[in-house]
């Protein structure tokens, strides 16, 4: 998950789910005792489905009046959990059709799928003819899968809301999360939401939250720690990953021993530094070495939409030649003993492991180390490793 800017934008789309006890003020709320600065804004009609929401113009006026960091969507309560083939006419086309209004506006904003929650008692509505909405498992679960479906095939985010609220109905069954009704949220139901979103955003716990919006201190505690480990134990089950960029290097190259050049196909801004005091800011970079040794190399990517990761290995330059220093060396390995022996001419040190592009993946000090090799299927092999 990126880093965000001090003022973040986050719009919300949805209907009473959303407006019920106002959950985009109520994150706002949350976020500010955290110490970020957020506006939000929402087009939130009752009873309004995606296809809606994709010819409703005050919700198109919004999408467009700012470069928003976040858009929220949230589809009508029963609709993702209907039998397959009907979401995939009636939801997933719209939901397309909405995040591609999102990136019209800004390629950089970051939509967001607000997973519900299945009804109290399961969708009585629809129990006898879609059997597996007759209870909260079975209705919650399907709302689940769609929600994620939707995240995978839209690059977007999944808030799961509707997954920390089975948690808290399991484990602390005696909090409402309901109104009367058994659909609408409670304010701890919009309260729980609110730090699922907060966890989804800002890739942090709430633990340190101050604000409890009307929900007793000890159950806001409670509601706080089940977001932040349902969100931040696996976010990569909620796609939160997505946004990730990768600085290592796609491509490297070698003429000379004693120079090495380093390739990154990201569009964005580059810093590649070395241990021995050269630096690019270059989408390549080649480096030259006036002796031979174990340097440090650091890439520092940044792509358009100001998404940050940094790289860091080691390279084992030879200067005088890779072959002319494994000649020197004899492998033995002791068949049916499981032992490998490596003898060198040199006493003590360390033993470095590189792969094909140089870089140092083990270094081990001389003497007996252990060793296990793991085959496709599992079964392992294990054995000593003695270097001398």
């Amino acid at each position: 998950i990126a880093a965000h800017p001090q003022q973040t934008s986050v719009l919300f789309i949805g209907n009473s789910y959303t407006y019920v006890n106002d959950l985009p003020n109520t994150f706002r709320q949350l976020a500010l005792s955290m110490g970020n600065d957020v506006t939000v804004a929402s087009s939130a009609p009752g009873g309004y489905t995606f296809e809606a929401h994709t010819t409703y113009q005050p919700t198109l006026t919004a999408i467009h009046a700012q470069p928003w960091d976040y858009v929220v969507l949230q589809e009508q309560s029963q609709r993702p959990a209907f039998p397959q083939t009907q979401v995939e006419q009636q939801v997933f086309p719209f939901a397309a059709q909405l995040v591609d209004s999102i990136r019209a506006n800004d390629p950089c904003s970051q939509p967001v799928f607000y997973m519900t929650w299945g009804r109290q008692n399961g969708d009585t509505d629809n129990c006898a003819s879609w059997p597996p909405v007759c209870t909260f498992s079975g209705m919650n679960d399907l709302l689940e899968e769609r929600y994620v479906q939707m995240a995978g095939d839209n690059d977007a985010y999944a808030a799961p809301v509707g997954a920390a609220w089975k948690e808290v109905r399991n484990t602390h069954p005696l909090i409402n999360l309901y109104q009367g009704d058994g659909s609408h949220p409670s304010v701890e139901g919009t309260y729980l939401a609110a730090c699922v979103f907060y966890c989804t955003v800002f890739g942090e716990a709430t633990a340190a939250a101050t604000f409890n919006s009307t929900v007793q201190p000890d159950t806001a505690a409670i509601l706080r720690a089940i977001a932040d480990a349902v969100v931040l134990g696996a976010p990569a089950d909620w796609n939160l990953d997505v946004t990730d960029v990768d600085a290592f290097p796609t491509g490297s190259s070698s003429s000379v021993w004693s120079e090495m050049t380093y390739t990154h196909g990201g569009i964005g801004t580059h810093l590649w530094t070395c241990s021995n005091g050269q630096s690019f800011t270059t989408p390549d970079a080649t480096f030259t070495f006036g002796g031979e040794g174990a340097y440090t190399f650091t890439h520092v990517f940044t792509d358009a939409c100001g998404h940050t990761d940094t790289d860091v290995w080691e390279w084992l330059v030879s200067v005088t030649g890779v072959e002319e220093e494994l000649v020197e060396r004899v492998l033995v390995t002791c068949p049916g003993t499981g032992e490998v022996e490596v003898r060198g001419a040199a006493s003590g040190g360390e033993f470095i492991l590189c792969d094909v592009q140089g870089r140092v993946v083990l270094r081990e000090p001389m003497g007996l180390h252990l060793w296990r090799l793991v085959d496709a299927r599992g079964k392992a092999t294990n054995g000593r490793l003695v270097i001398r």
